[in-house]
């Protein structure tokens, strides 16, 4: 991949976009799918990569304000687990061409559903 100022701006774009919760890994994901030569796997494993120090300062603050809910957290990071090791399997298993088209698949459905929840909330007027 060569780095340039488009590539810069692009992961500068998607942090950015990511800190304020704005979904910056998914824009990440689909610069580097349709304007590098990475491939699927390469490009979650970069991805991951700029998520993982984001989560552990967001795990470091919501401890120090008190926000973590251990009682929760023990119940679901048995099945963290085994979804990442699953995700994995996956990841290897299956063909770079359907893992596009499962993560496209992703999206859309992620889309239409927080669409319905701005609807339903009144923040998207129904046209009538």
């Amino acid at each position: 991949m060569e780095l340039n100022l488009i590539s810069f701006l692009s992961v500068f774009a998607a942090s950015v976009f990511g800190a304020m919760g704005l979904g910056g890994g998914s824009l990440l994901m689909l610069y580097m799918l349709f304007f590098t030569e990475l491939t699927q796997q390469e490009s979650q494993v970069l991805n991951l990569f700029l998520f993982l120090p984001t989560a552990a300062l967001s795990t470091v603050l919501h401890q120090k304000n008190g926000l973590l809910q251990y009682k929760i957290l023990m119940r679901m990071l048995p099945a963290g687990i085994v979804g990442g090791i699953i995700g994995a399997a996956l990841n290897i298993w299956l063909s770079p061409h359907i893992l596009k088209k499962i993560f496209g698949l992703f999206l859309l459905i992620m889309g239409c559903k927080e669409a319905l929840a701005l609807w339903r909330e009144e923040k998207i007027p129904p046209k009538a």
